[in-house]
């Protein structure tokens, strides 16, 4: 009896040893039960656990494979749960760097999804939604300084228009502004379709609250139900008018669109396709390899965001929970 507790005190010993060896080399952990939440899905993914902290400079965590990240309102101090504290952001950033994260610009990525032109490992988009004053008051001086290029997706026709309802956007000449520097790209969010309505979707047996673009509306006010042809020329009308805007305004050469609310749909992407929209995205999570003509995004934003378990969920690959169906290039 004495012999067996004697080898399983030292057995113990031995595993503490290890343990202790292995946290020492990996540097000092933390423990955060978090969730990465994306807008529309249910739960999300689990990365709660002990993480290391220890800067990983070289290491490879993904390759020929890009995250995208979503962002939207950030502010100092913000009091909407769905905006970004600035101070998270640069901790996010230096996260990132850190921990051998590259940020690439979208002329990269478009490049790498229609191309399959290569892009460094662990290459990671900034993506910003709805074009708000914030941007350029307070994101684009931090993007400055870490030199990082990012995306802000534009309601085209709410820019320079204080009239239109919502938080205050951006004008044209601050676009320009941040445009000119070559790091910063404005792409479309839509001219103005960033809305809800009554839309009847193709398969299903009666109307429901989607995002504009998905499908015919039925106005229940006007009472009157768009027909396939009305819905074609409303949708081609409005992304048309959004490129041709941001191409007159600063030069675009490609067509590039993010879907409000993430919404889209198999007629919608015919539209696209007729557009010359070379590359759009979702807000379901996950990771974008070449060819993904519907880009998966990790919602970044929010005041709960934890840039601990943000870095953790990265480093594993963003595993993707939400398929996206075909529509492929």
């Amino acid at each position: 009896m004495h012999r067996k507790k004697m080898l399983s005190y030292g057995t113990f010993g031995i595993l503490l040893l290890i343990a202790s060896l292995f946290l020492w080399r990996e540097g000092p952990y933390v423990y955060h039960p978090a969730r990465t939440h994306v807008k529309g899905e249910a739960g999300g993914a689990r990365v709660h656990g002990f993480f290391s902290t220890r800067p990983t400079p070289n290491a490879i965590y993904y390759k020929n494979k890009v995250i995208v990240l979503m962002y939207h309102d950030v502010q100092p101090h913000p009091t909407n749960a769905k905006s970004l504290d600035t101070a998270v952001f640069k901790q996010q950033l230096d996260a990132m760097k850190a921990n051998g994260f590259h940020w690439i610009t979208m002329e990269q990525y478009a490049d790498f999804i229609t191309k399959r032109r290569p892009v460094p490992n662990n290459a990671v988009l900034l993506t910003f939604d709805d074009g708000y004053e914030t941007f350029y008051k307070y994101v684009y001086p931090i993007l400055e300084e870490y030199h990082a290029p990012a995306t802000n997706f534009l309601i085209v026709a709410t820019i320079g228009n204080p009239k239109h309802p919502g938080l205050p956007k951006l004008n044209w000449q601050q676009v320009q502004a941040m445009h000119r520097t070559g790091f910063i790209d404005f792409y479309s969010h839509t001219y103005d379709s960033h809305a809800y309505g009554y839309i009847r979707i193709t398969g299903k047996n009666k109307d429901r609250a989607e995002p504009m673009l998905m499908g015919p509306e039925d106005n229940k006010t006007l009472r009157r139900v768009e027909t396939n042809e009305d819905y074609v020329r409303r949708v081609t009308r409005d992304l048309a008018l959004s490129d041709q805007i941001l191409r007159e305004k600063l030069g675009n050469t490609r067509n590039i669109l993010a879907f409000p609310y993430g919404g889209y749909s198999k007629p919608v992407i015919d539209i696209c396709h007729k557009l010359g929209i070379q590359v759009t995205f979702s807000v379901k999570t996950g990771i974008n390899s070449p060819g993904q003509y519907i880009g998966y995004r990790v919602n970044a934003g929010g005041m709960d965001n934890n840039p601990i378990a943000l870095l953790e969920y990265m480093k594993r690959g963003a595993p993707i929970k939400t398929p996206i169906k075909g529509y492929n290039i």
